[in-house]
């Protein structure tokens, strides 16, 4: 008995069916806490997120809009309630090496806590440090040193002018406050015409004196200078003396607000030390000069502040850090540096941290793709979690492109768990290439793409689209809708048996389906509204279909949908434009002759064929030796091309129907051309199950219906992609009413029997094929081109005698 290759309505579409729902709309059902489908991941990234040891960070693999970010923060918000809190991180000014500013670790919190109190005890300083230095005592010994070295000065200039009077000569002080003597008279200085009048004994006797004056007087001025610095020593201890118990009981606060922080301690001490050696900056009032203009006061001031660049004040637990842009700076922080003066100046205040920092102590996510993408990023990644530490290395002092000075701030050590978010091939291509990556990655949670379609997960999926409802704060969905979400999501991966798990693309839909359902003043979103929106996403974007089945109507690319052609089959192939994929419908052409065995494939000959086609062709060049020249050779060439095809071919669904064009183009039989056929095949003759079959399915019935429709229009499939079936409704229509006709197969020969109409024929015992089969007709010319070659060699043969 014959088995019969015509599908029936009911196998080209697998229905959700609504009645197996117990809810009337989603609004009925509770919200999901995690995602469904998801177990493998889920268990992955737990394992990951708990264990401790190096190298143990996750990377979570999945096609993007999975819901691999969604899962994973929700998973840490749940877990880090358990952890402690994360701790800030502040950088110091170093007293004793400004250049390697001092890293320290606080409490969460404790950092802010801190920056407050030194600004608290700097203010209090430039307040009672001056109040101290204005008191009667202070000012009473300020005098008494002032006097001192005023009664000091007046006798030795006093002495000098004893000296300079024995000799008749004055000293004079001048508008530039240097001293000059000159010789006098009645009390007063002499002209230079006055002084020349004298008797040149007496300018001599003079000007001997006044040299003699000058060496004295530069022995006044060094024991003078000598006194001011003693002065100004004896003015510095006095005021180290009046504020040392100022200055040491605003620290001592400090040291007794931080007692369990050791390089605190040290810190304060050293901050107590410089502020006692810089006191006239608490004294001083900042004046109008250029110097005051440049921020020295400040600056010196500033040292005094601290830096926080973690603040994990506002955080309950770990951090969570999700850095967007993961480049070399913003992932492992920089010293940024500021114009002054035409100089580019630096310190530990411009220290700004990165993400790394900001997610110590706890989770840092990132994605993977984008993460490659930015220089220098990835190996400055695995450097810090090599090194368990983040250091502030500018790619220009690593790589020599400058010269100039900068900050070596002292390194912060690391201890997180970094989560890459990226594809399946980006994560084997990682670990083949880089031998580094496994070992700092160590643990893969695989994202599941589809479900199987059980009423059990449906219900399940149902659950998930009221909880992005709820989310996104949607219309609610009636059963019947929420149905129709579910076999859209099998139609998308082509499978009637399953339904898709990506979350990205049934979001879009609700949001969309409940777009048209407030544009109908609807309260719930129905069938109806998702089937708009399904129609108007496919309608803004096949604009390119529209133009290439125009051509085919207007017969400029050429399609036969009726009449029997030799050696011609219309082949099915899948264009994909952006996100929108549809049917390429193909006129396959073979020819055959007499010749040694090569099928010539003319898309390879010209590099538009694809490795997977050439395959396909080298395929069935094997099923034919196997078939029809198993103990003779198969003396024929023959050419095969796709007519009008001009970008690359490749893929081996079409190999089903380039054997069929090839045995009709040998066996001289036509072909029905109100068929279509699309298919692999292996070397035995068995049918294969190709991708796009729903697509291909559609785009032949839309060129069918345009060309005019026929009797025996359809497509042969392989019986395998029975189960991939999800068919538009007026394609299941047309098949319903006999206008339409979709065949599954399991080998070639029932693909060539519904071609041809013909019996394909086995050989018998005597290995002979029955009379007036299509491999009859096979065998007869395979037969002639026999006799040609053996009468060739013959030939050849006596030519050589």
């Amino acid at each position: 008995m014959v088995k019969s290759t015509q599908l029936l309505p009911d196998d080209l579409y697998q229905y959700c069916s609504p009645e197996k729902f117990s809810f009337v709309s989603t609004s009925e059902l509770d919200t999901l806490a995690t995602m469904i489908g998801q177990s493998r991941a889920l268990d992955a990234v737990d394992f990951g997120i708990n264990i401790d040891g190096d190298g143990y960070n996750l990377y979570v693999m999945g096609p993007s809009g999975s819901g691999k970010y969604t899962l994973v923060k929700r998973f840490l918000d749940e877990h880090i309630k358990h952890r402690p809190q994360a701790r800030d991180w502040t950088y110091l000014h170093n007293f004793v090496d400004p250049q390697k500013p001092w890293a320290v670790s606080l409490p969460g919190g404790q950092g802010r806590q801190l920056r407050h109190d030194i600004e608290d005890v700097i203010e209090r300083l430039e307040t009672e440090i001056p109040h101290a230095l204005d008191d009667e005592y202070y000012r009473g010994r300020i005098r008494a040193i002032e006097e001192s070295a005023r009664t000091h000065r007046v006798r030795l200039f006093g002495a000098l002018q004893v000296e300079a009077d024995k000799h008749g000569v004055v000293l004079l002080r001048l508008q530039d406050g240097s001293y000059a003597f000159a010789a006098k008279r009645d009390g007063e200085p002499m002209t230079s015409d006055e002084f020349e009048q004298l008797p040149l004994e007496q300018q001599e006797h003079t000007e001997l004196a006044i040299a003699s004056l000058h060496e004295d007087m530069q022995h006044t001025l060094l024991e003078l200078r000598e006194w001011e610095r003693d002065n100004l020593k004896k003015v510095s201890d006095l005021n180290a003396e009046v504020t040392i118990e100022v200055i040491s009981r605003q620290i001592n606060k400090l040291k007794h607000a931080y007692p369990s922080s050791p390089q605190l301690q040290v810190y304060f001490d050293a901050m107590q030390d410089d502020i006692r050696d810089n006191i006239d900056v608490f004294i001083t009032p900042p004046e109008n000069t250029e110097e005051s203009s440049l921020g020295l006061d400040d600056s010196l001031l500033k040292r005094y502040q601290i830096n926080l660049i973690v603040d994990n004040s506002a955080v309950a637990g770990a951090p969570i850090v999700y850095e967007n842009l993961p480049n070399h700076q913003s992932l492992l922080g920089c010293v940024e540096n500021m114009a002054m003066m035409g100089a580019l100046i630096t310190d530990f205040s411009l220290i700004k941290a990165g993400a790394l920092h900001r997610a110590n102590g706890g989770y840092l996510i990132l994605d993977a793709e984008q993460l490659l993408m930015q220089p220098y990023a990835w190996d400055g990644l695995k450097r810090a979690l090599q090194a368990k530490e983040v250091q502030f290395d500018t790619l220009e002092r690593m790589y020599s492109l400058v010269a100039t000075v900068s900050l070596e701030p002292e390194p912060i050590p690391l201890d997180l768990k970094v989560i890459l978010l990226g594809d399946r091939n980006l994560y084997y291509q990682l670990y083949d290439l880089d031998p580094e990556f496994a070992e700092l990655f160590k643990v893969a949670a695989d994202f599941e793409e589809h479900m199987e379609r059980t009423d059990e997960n449906q219900q399940l999926y149902a659950r998930l689209i009221a909880s992005t409802v709820h989310k996104e704060d949607l219309l609610h969905l009636d059963k019947l809708a929420v149905a129709r979400v579910i076999e859209h999501g099998a139609r998308t991966i082509e499978d009637g048996e399953m339904f898709s798990l990506h979350q990205g693309d049934m979001t879009d839909l609700l949001r969309e389906s409940a777009y048209w359902a407030k544009k109908d003043d609807a309260k719930l979103v129905k069938q109806e509204h998702v089937q708009q929106a399904l129609t108007a996403r496919e309608q803004r974007v096949d604009r390119m279909r529209g133009l290439f089945y125009q051509q085919i109507e207007r017969n400029i690319t050429r399609i036969t949908v009726t009449g029997y052609k030799v050696g011609q089959v219309n082949a099915l192939s899948v264009l994909t434009v952006g996100s929108f994929n549809f049917a390429q419908p193909s006129r396959l052409t073979a020819n055959c002759r007499f010749g040694d065995g090569d099928i010539l494939d003319i898309e390879r000959e010209v590099e538009l064929g694809g490795d997977i086609h050439s395959k396909g062709v080298l395929i069935l060049s094997g099923y034919l030796g196997k078939t029809y020249a198993k103990n003779k050779p198969l003396s024929m060439s023959a050419s095969l091309v796709f007519e009008q095809s001009y970008g690359e071919v490749d893929g081996d669904s079409a190999t089903l129907a380039e054997l069929c064009a090839l045995l009709s183009a040998i066996a001289e039989l036509p072909i029905n051309q109100a068929l279509a056929i699309t298919g692999s095949m292996n070397q035995h003759g068995e049918a294969q199950a190709i991708g796009g079959v729903n697509e291909k399915i559609e785009g032949f019935f839309d060129v069918c219906q345009s060309l005019g429709q026929a009797p025996g229009q359809g497509v042969i499939i392989p019986r395998s992609n029975v189960q991939h079936l999800m068919l538009r409704q007026d394609v299941i229509d047309a098949v319903a009413k006999g206008n339409f006709h979709i065949h599954a197969v399991e080998t070639v020969e029932e693909a060539l029997a519904l071609l041809t109409g013909m019996t394909v024929g086995e050989r018998n015992d005597e290995g002979q094929y029955p009379e007036g089969t299509f491999n009859a007709a096979i065998d007869k010319r395979v037969l002639l081109w026999e006799n040609v070659h053996k009468h060739e060699k013959e030939s050849a043969s006596e030519d050589a005698d």
